[in-house]
């Protein structure tokens, strides 16, 4: 198994480009690198339902073909079709997060196995549906309606980082040592357990899969993928991202994510 080598790719901001396609270029490069038997891994914070139509679409529905969604809240061996790793968030958490946003005003949601869930209908959830193709249920209380607890909580402000950096600042004392608090995109805020992380989710599938991590790739460009960066044998950050998020990689991209990043990363790393 030595030589074979995985790759774990963000979706948004690195795959898909800004109209949220996966390029022919992209495309091309994924397919050359699975004949050649390495592993491509979609590790995105998108719920799985969103993430079911582009592993399809890819064809990374064969044997040995695994998606980390939820930021690493769940892993899904998409061939098949169970989770083989799943944390979640205790409800009383969800609660108290929702009634922090509900303080300042900010959009926020959970998710089901099927349906993004939220108190409120509003602009943002709409939008982030639309998006991400995943339809939404609202519900008058989140917490009494779930049957079991969900894998993240997120909040969502179409304005941008501001109000969301703020109160992340103000729930970083309760969150600390309970939950992780991350940007996932310059609008998104996400919360999630403390074992939910795509560095993690790096670390359990290069065990479970028999790959020594000295072998993986992770591309990323935003805050929730610094863990994985950090986990993976090489960290390679798309010339999109910020300088911030720069520094945590081995290798920073010529091209960006509208410019076939990826296949740049793959030509470089596994070809």
């Amino acid at each position: 198994m030595s030589s074979t080598k995985i790759l774990f790719t963000d979706l948004d901001g690195t795959l898909l480009n800004k109209e949220r396609n996966i390029s022919c270029k992209n495309r091309q490069t994924i397919e050359k690198a699975l004949k050649q038997n390495h592993k491509i891994v979609i590790a995105t914070g998108r719920p799985l339902p969103s993430v079911l139509h582009l592993v399809e679409d890819l064809g990374l529905t064969s044997k040995g073909c695994y998606a980390i969604t939820y930021n690493g809240g769940l892993i899904y061996d998409c061939y098949n079709n169970e989770a083989i790793f799943k944390t979640t968030l205790a409800l009383d958490y969800v609660r108290y997060i929702l009634d922090q946003a509900q303080k300042s005003n900010i959009h926020c949601h959970t998710y089901s196995n099927n349906y993004v869930i939220s108190e409120k209908k509003t602009k943002e959830l709409e939008t982030y549906c639309s998006r991400i193709k995943v339809p939404y249920e609202i519900v008058e209380n989140i917490t009494t309606y779930l049957a079991e607890e969900p894998v993240k909580t997120v909040m969502l402000d179409l304005a941008g980082r501001d109000r969301l950096s703020k109160i992340q600042a103000e729930m970083a004392t309760w969150c600390s040592g309970k939950i992780n608090c991350y940007f996932s995109s310059s609008n998104i805020l996400e919360f999630g357990p403390l074992d939910a992380t795509k560095g993690h989710a790096v670390k359990f599938l290069c065990n479970y899969l028999d790959i020594p991590i000295e072998n993986s790739i992770a591309a990323g460009d935003e805050e929730n993928d610094i863990s994985m960066l950090q986990a993976a044998g090489v960290g390679a950050v798309m010339a999109n991202a910020s300088n911030e998020i720069k520094k945590y990689g081995d290798y920073v991209t010529q091209r960006n994510n509208n410019n076939d990043g990826i296949a740049e990363i793959i030509e470089k790393f596994l070809l």
